[in-house]
């Protein structure tokens, strides 16, 4: 892996990078339901990935609120689908490799894309001057960490007494297949209320976290620092994940105030892009 790494020149030195691993508190929950449990759970694993049926249909909504010429192009920010910063990794679109792209490690022990340093700092340091208590809880993690996150919840299901299928099914529904994590583009970040964090005794990955000041102010403020609410509510068919209040993910400024205006997950500005795109090509 060719991945460089920078430090924080801040006062504390975490004594090691936290790029991967599932919360034991997780894990457990995740396993003691065992095999043949047939009612839908609503758990998070670190990556808070409770999958959403693939076969649902992920075309763009029919409300989206662009606006577009007579070409059929959609009036965007100057972008393209090409974008580092608009990279798109889910089960549809699977990294081939590590990116290799330069790391910083964070002042919470967390690695992040060097190129998004600033406008991560940024938006800790205004949500700090709102009055608001965050915890990081994940920034890049490697194929391979994710890979052994899959591995262990596989193995652990194994050993609950599913057959390799339903070990399979179950641990999609919680873990994200090694070349479809998001993290591993290092502009993603799990964050979240300290206040719920110790209150829950886990990693504070809940969906109540929309009720609590941090993540309604997360919510509101972080397009303005360049990040998005990667996956909302009512966007779960076009994302196939389930909403996580916590997942926000780095696009730049102009993009992400322009999906949230719009209300666009990545998948569907992304698919925009690329309509643009092949019209410019057919003229």
């Amino acid at each position: 892996m060719n991945n460089k790494t920078k430090h924080a020149g801040n006062k504390r030195k975490p004594t090691a990078f936290k790029t991967a691993g599932i919360s034991l508190f997780v894990l457990t929950a995740i396993l003691m339901g065992g095999c043949g449990n047939k009612e839908s759970e609503n758990a998070s694993s670190i990556d808070g990935k409770t999958s959403i049926d693939q076969s649902a249909n992920a075309e763009m909504g029919e409300d989206q609120k662009t606006a577009s010429d007579d070409s059929g192009m959609v009036a965007t920010p100057k972008a393209t689908s090409e974008d580092w910063n608009l990279i798109l990794v889910n089960r549809d679109h699977q990294l081939d490799g590590e990116l290799g792209m330069e790391l910083y490690l964070t002042d919470s022990g967390y690695l992040i894309d060097s190129r998004i340093k600033e406008a991560y700092l940024s938006l800790i340091e205004a949500g700090h001057a709102a009055g608001m208590d965050f915890t990081l809880v994940s920034g890049y993690r490697s194929i391979e960490a994710q890979q052994a996150n899959y591995d262990t919840t596989y193995n652990n299901n194994i050993a609950q007494g599913c057959t390799p299928e339903e070990a399979k099914t179950k641990t999609e529904e919680f873990i994200a297949l090694p070349n479809a994590s998001e993290h591993t583009t290092g502009l993603s970040i799990d964050i979240t209320s300290t206040q719920l964090a110790n209150e829950a005794g886990g990693s504070g990955l809940f969906q109540d976290l929309e009720n609590y000041p941090e993540g309604e102010w997360l919510k509101e403020n972080a397009p303005a620092y360049g990040f998005v609410l990667r996956y909302p509510k009512e966007k779960e068919a076009i994302t196939k994940i389930a909403f996580e209040p916590w997942h926000f993910r780095y696009v730049g400024v102009e993009n992400a105030l322009y999906m949230t205006e719009n209300d666009l997950t990545l998948e569907e500005y992304v698919a925009i892009l690329q309509n643009n795109e092949k019209i410019l090509a057919d003229q």
